[in-house]
């Protein structure tokens, strides 16, 4: 038998700006929803102590006098487990206001240890790439970009892969990029760029670590900490990689995308 708690109950998102010096009506708006089923160590704590880290070096960089050109935006999402609510209702009560003003969504949830993913905005290939080419990967000690790329070539090599994998290795290999994956749903950017149609990034590390336990008692920081991503290498490493698309993305004179990728998306 199955008993479930269908008593309502109030949502908190917590919300945190850093106004821009030179464009405060253009947003970078940065999130991870921190409600679990049950402990919630993977999904979402994994993405969300990450995101807490770069606020705090931002914050470390604030103190030194600096400010970003763009208004940043920080978010904490309550009530994505029951469907995204906390960042839907967010968006829908600043829908008019995001329109016209937000740059850039980016988004992480749970996260592990192995090759960056992305599932994204086209446009954002680019810069996805150049941040990845700027980061060290804690286990090959290459770049995370050269890791996926590695990992895109592997997947399209193994017995039974999907024409589409094998596709997308071929245009890695004649470009020297990663390519972002289909936008779905099922994580807070989805009325950012289902709903609005607005920018979005989604990613996260992974393929090397240990599930078996999404949504379950089991997800505990034990668990992470020993099969997931020992020593927190891997949250350190996403913390660079979002911080770098956050403040990139803050400090771009134009802001950096390259509809290019979108046509050739499309064109394929």
């Amino acid at each position: 038998m199955v008993k479930s708690d269908w008593n309502q109950a109030p949502l908190y998102d917590v919300i945190a700006t850093l106004k821009g010096k030179d464009r405060p009506d253009e947003w970078v708006v940065r999130g991870n929803h921190r409600d679990g089923w049950v402990m919630g160590a993977e999904d979402p704590l994994s993405g969300h102590t990450a995101m807490m880290e770069e606020a705090k070096s931002i914050g470390a960089l604030v103190k030194t006098g600096w400010r970003p050109s763009r208004h940043l935006v920080s978010a904490s999402w309550d009530g994505e487990e029951v469907g995204m609510m906390g960042s839907t209702e967010w968006a829908e009560t600043h829908a008019d206001e995001l329109r016209k003003k937000a740059v850039l969504y980016i988004n992480t949830d749970s996260s592990g240890r192995g090759a960056l993913g992305a599932d994204a905005s086209y446009a954002t290939q680019g810069l996805i790439n150049q941040v990845a080419a700027d980061i060290v990967d804690p286990e090959t000690k290459a770049s995370a970009q050269a890791r996926a790329l590695a990992s895109l070539q592997v997947a399209a090599m193994s017995p039974g892969a999907r024409d589409s994998v094998k596709e997308q290795a071929k245009a890695a290999a004649r470009t020297g990029e990663a390519p972002v994956d289909d936008m779905g749903s099922g994580s807070d950017y989805t009325p950012f760029v289902q709903h609005l149609g607005i920018a979005s990034i989604n990613f996260s590390y992974g393929g090397e670590d240990e599930g078996g336990v999404y949504h379950s008692l089991y997800d505990t920081f034990e668990h992470y900490q020993r099969f997931n991503d020992p020593g927190s290498v891997y949250q350190a490493l996403m913390a660079k990689t979002a911080g770098r698309l956050v403040l990139r993305t803050a400090n771009a004179e134009v802001a950096p995308f390259a509809f290019t990728a979108a046509a050739d998306k499309i064109a394929g």
